[in-house]
């Protein structure tokens, strides 16, 4: 082998790993661009998924709230509807009661009473 070889030959390697070093400092620059995509990407889907999350909270927060306030007006409405009755049979009462009361009164008061009767 002559040294005009042997200098080519050195000068061939020598070059084939300045190549190999470049595209392997292209493929480290490519790889972290990647990374950093890929970083930023999963920040925007997490962010996004966030926002899901909330909006679903809140769309079911809203459902439980508007359930929980067509209950309550059913119970209201029956309370109104009980405390009408109870009224009504406070009412009964007390005219039973007086009406009682006057018989006793009268009776005591020495007066006929027969004619208060009801059938």
């Amino acid at each position: 082998m002559t040294d005009n070889m042997a200098i080519r030959e050195i000068e061939r390697i020598l070059s084939c790993d300045e190549n190999g070093r470049a595209t392997v400092e292209k493929a480290k620059e490519d790889a972290n661009k990647l990374l950093a995509g890929a970083d930023e990407e999963l920040k925007e889907r997490k962010q996004e998924a966030l926002r899901e999350i909330e909006e679903f909270k809140r769309e079911e927060i809203s459902k439980i709230l508007q359930d929980a306030s067509a209950k309550a007006m059913e119970v209201e409405k029956e309370a109104k509807a009980y405390c009408n009755g109870l009224e009504r049979r406070l009412k009964e009462l007390q005219e039973e009661l007086v009406s009682e009361f006057l018989i006793r009164f009268y009776q005591e008061a020495g007066v006929d009473t027969k004619a208060f009767d009801t059938p």
